[in-house]
């Protein structure tokens, strides 16, 4: 096991079997076999998506993994559901969610040196996985067991606030990328690659208890501190900047509308008289840049940020 995250070069190429054996490994190590999952494909090029929702057992069969491979190949970025899905669910909404199976943080800027102070805490159980998605980002995965679905966001939102990772990735069914595929937003693609720091399972006592944003009452809110009502960030950008970078990113990824707008309204509940037309303003703005600069570039459509 590493003890820091170490950044592979981009021009780094595994080996013909490390590309076969990843991404089932990654599955096998994560989830029991017949935990249902949806496995999201994205080609930003034409805008096409494709949802598959299968057993972990048959995703990480050697038919299923070569054809993610082949569409891999194809241009389409490989994400997988975190958390199992219900048996009866054909959609990958919190209400489908049946089984939380881990928490993760997601860190688009400054990422190696962040994971390198979460790290460096004594009071966080060691991740079971950092995975490099791209240079200098990475995703943190912990495989947790016992937790409820909002007692998981809960935690997942107290832990972006504490450690600056993307508020966007706190919500249980999210879509995370998958080890063992490219991810094709450089010109030379980034081999997406994971490493493990723990083998244990955590319960929800292995986490320290921190304030959730957005769930705490306002009174509590201002008490704990300067993190709960996040006002700038390190290079001095006000919140409002905050939310229109995310929104911008969500939106260039993919992220539908509705849900970016529900994501900083609940985020700024607390701080905004009409959080809901703040947040609708904000998504609109962010919505008609990234326009504007597709038009510049003929051709050109959103790229994933990680």
């Amino acid at each position: 096991m590493t003890s820091k995250p170490s950044s592979q070069p981009k021009s780094s190429a595994p080996n013909a079997e490390a590309r076969s054996r990843a991404g089932a490994k990654y599955i096998n190590e994560n989830f029991e076999p017949e935990d249902r999952l949806a496995i999201v494909l994205m080609d930003k090029r034409t805008q096409d998506v494709v949802q598959r929702i299968a057993a972990a057992s048959k995703i990480a069969a050697d038919d299923f993994q070569a054809w993610l491979r082949y569409k891999n190949a194809n241009g389409y970025e490989v994400y997988v559901s975190m958390n199992a899905l219900a048996k009866n669910a054909s959609g990958r909404t919190k209400h489908d969610v049946e089984i939380i199976r881990h928490v993760y943080l997601d860190f688009d800027e400054g990422g190696t040196a962040a994971v390198e102070k979460l790290l460096a805490r004594t009071d966080l159980p060691k991740p079971n996985y950092l995975v490099n998605t791209s240079p200098d980002k990475w995703q943190v995965v912990w495989k947790v067991q016992r937790f409820e679905k909002d007692q998981a966001e809960d935690l997942q939102r107290g832990l972006v606030r504490e450690m600056g990772a993307d508020p966007a990735a706190t919500d249980c069914s999210r879509v995370l990328r998958m080890p063992g595929f490219y991810n094709h937003k450089y010109a030379d693609p980034f081999w997406v690659s994971s490493q493990t720091h723990a083998t244990e399972t955590y319960g929800p006592e292995r986490f320290p208890a921190l304030p959730a944003y957005g769930r705490t009452s306002p009174s509590r809110a201002t008490a704990v501190g300067s993190h709960d009502r996040p006002t700038s960030t390190a290079s001095g950008g006000s919140q409002s900047e905050r939310d229109w970078a995310f929104a911008k990113r969500a939106l260039a990824r993919g992220d539908p509308e509705d849900i970016v707008i529900m994501a900083i309204a609940s985020y700024r509940r607390y701080e905004k008289h009409n959080p809901r037309y703040y947040a609708e303003i904000t998504v609109r703005k962010a919505a008609s840049e990234l326009k504007e600069e597709y038009a510049r570039e003929p051709g050109a459509t959103p790229e994933p940020e990680r």
